[in-house]
């Protein structure tokens, strides 16, 4: 009897023991099927989420495994082949990771290389595998992964589990790796909550979560009745706010590169630390004058535009912002009019793009080599400014002059980086004639990052034009006629929703606006004459600035109440010609 009654304990204790590892296990990805198909149910979750009050919504955390240092490391639990052979969704995964809780709160994650034995590891071990019923999870929330072998588990192959990701394996991996990472960070399913809506089907999984803050949010990331799957990777405001609350709002991290000099040699560019402002670095280059400054779209990369005399051509030096090294110099780039619109580095910091109009031509140049390594030829169009937009990196947009019409016309052109070829295009009206006083003389295109919009001057009239909004998809433009702007100058997507742009640079003090396209709300941020300078800054919404009368740095930044900027004088000098830009920052 007492061999029986222990063997039935032995079950028991295992029944336990399979119990709790099935519920600290964070099994995610919502099934087999990545098809964000809108049910029913998730439509009277629509409803019913919409009825509540916005302000309130916020998330679901376990407070006592947020981890307590940052950065938090990150290796990957794989063979040296493995590791090379997913070289590229790796970097998808560190993409997803930067772009969502580390642009949005002052976590970082840091390593990411191949996994090693050291006990005193502080981080997340990521596996990688493929098993049909088997989603991505984590093996608990937060802290709770420390050091643990396979803590995160990853879908590369997608031959299994979810096969409708085979073709679009980016998309997927992305938007895995961003609700796994807010595991990671100690934030369980939303709909594990004990206020989830009636109308919510989706079983609560994994660990709870011990602090509720605020209303159940339908939005998250980390909600499976969320109609985008997984969020499509994109934090809601209310997984911001959450993030926050643990792990902070986000710093100022990266660097200013300032130019010192222009017109003469030698051309001059010092680094700022952007947390202390003290000098990291002093660049020389003694055969050429200073032209402009800019910056990859991920801040690894510093492009400094240089000539040898007050002509239109120009070099590049390429800096490595992290080592602040000198990477790369080109040979001389032919280009039609200024450095502003005639560069663009990519997003990915790896090159950069030439409007070579005068040969209806897009160069493309290596930023480590400095050399060029794809032509793209546009017969009949002169390039004039490019765009790019985060969620279409394949892709560059070109505002371009048809040189097949008369009066000249302008079109936005969608070109494909791979093939060389456009993909689409949309007319853009006139190209602007007349004295320079009349018109706008700096061509300006801007694209929001989610591949959506784009917004630029569309001409009427050789010499009369209006900010305009262009559909994507549709081709539907409508004029922004409740901007009073005349000619908007350094023109940006802020966010998908919000335009920053600045009056032209050239006149009388120039408003800087900060412009919300949805609910067509204008914000005037602040006047500045001869502007050198306007860069957004996602991570802390800073608007950084400079001008030709003072020639200092300046920081827009949004006040804690949410009801305006302040301005502070970051007191970097630039005394850098109105019309070249002055300054760049690089965010790390």
């Amino acid at each position: 009897m007492a061999v029986i009654m222990e063997k039935k304990m032995r079950r028991i204790i295992a029944l336990i023991i399979a119990l709790l590892l099935g519920m600290l296990l964070s099994g995610c990805g919502g099934g087999d099927s990545s098809t964000a198909a809108l049910s029913s149910t998730t439509k009277s979750s629509v409803e019913e989420a919409s009825a509540q009050d916005k302000s309130t919504v916020k998330g679901y955390a376990l407070s006592t495994v947020i981890w307590k240092q940052i950065p938090i490391g990150v290796c990957w639990d794989m063979s040296s082949a493995d590791f090379a052979q997913y070289a590229k969704e790796r970097s998808w995964t560190r993409l997803a990771v930067q772009e969502s809780w580390e642009e949005h709160s002052s976590v970082e994650f840091a390593g990411w290389q191949q996994c090693t034995n050291d006990p005193s590891f502080y981080g997340i071990r990521i596996s990688v595998e493929d098993i049909a019923g088997s989603g991505p999870h984590t093996r608990g929330l937060g802290a709770m992964l420390n050091n643990v072998v396979g803590g995160m588990a990853l879908n590369f192959t997608f031959a299994n589990w979810s096969p409708s990701c085979r073709g679009r394996e980016e998309y997927c991996i992305r938007n895995v790796a961003a609700h796994e990472f807010g595991h990671a960070l100690g934030f369980a399913h939303e709909q594990n909550r004990p206020d989830t809506p009636s109308t919510c089907k989706e079983p609560a999984q994994g660990t709870i979560g011990d602090t509720m803050i605020g209303a159940w949010d339908l939005a998250s990331v980390m909600n499976y009745c969320n109609p985008e799957w997984n969020g499509n990777g994109k934090l809601s405001a209310t997984d911001i706010a959450m993030a926050q609350k643990y792990y902070g709002v986000p710093l100022l991290k990266g660097s200013f590169y300032v130019g010192k000099t222009w017109t003469s040699a030698p051309a001059k560019v010092v680094a700022y630390d952007a947390s202390t402002l003290a000098e990291k670095a002093t660049f020389e280059f003694p055969d050429h004058s200073f032209a402009g400054i800019f910056s990859s779209g991920d801040g690894t990369r510093a492009h400094v535009a240089l000539r040898k005399a007050l002509n239109m051509s120009y070099y590049v030096a390429t800096i490595d912002t992290a080592t602040n090294k000198v990477l790369s110099m080109t040979d001389e780039l032919i280009t039609s009019s200024s450095a502003d619109n005639d560069l663009l580095p990519s997003l990915d910091g790896r090159q950069f793009y030439v409007a070579e109009s005068r040969d209806s031509a897009i160069g493309i140049i290596d930023t480590d080599s400095g050399k060029a390594t794809k032509r793209i030829v546009l017969s009949g169009y002169s390039p004039r400014k490019f765009a790019t937009a985060k969620d279409d990196r394949g892709s560059l947009y070109v505002l371009a002059d048809n040189s097949n019409t008369w009066p000249r016309m302008r079109e936005i052109l969608r070109v494909d980086l791979a093939s060389g070829a456009i993909t689409r295009s949309y007319p853009a009206g006139f190209t602007p004639l007349g004295n320079p006083s009349t018109y706008y003389k700096k061509p300006e295109l801007a694209a929001t990052p989610d591949a959506k919009k784009a917004y630029f001057v569309l001409f009427t009239a050789p010499a009369e034009g209006n900010l305009t909004e262009l559909d994507l998809a549709s081709g539907t433009m409508r004029t922004l006629t409740d901007l009073p702007v005349i000619k908007p100058t350094f023109l940006s997507a802020a966010t998908n929703e919000q335009i920053l742009f600045g009056d032209d640079s050239s006149g009388n003090p120039n408003l800087i606006t900060l412009y919300d396209v949805s609910k067509r709300k204008t914000t005037p941020l602040l006047t500045a004459t001869y502007l050198q300078q306007v860069q957004y800054e996602p991570r802390t919404r800073s608007i950084f600035h400079a001008n030709g009368v003072s020639s200092y740095v300046n920081q827009l930044r949004p006040l804690a109440t949410g009801d305006g900027y302040s301005n502070t004088d970051l007191r970097l000098f630039a005394p850098v010609h109105p019309q070249t830009i002055s300054f760049v920052f690089a965010r790390r």
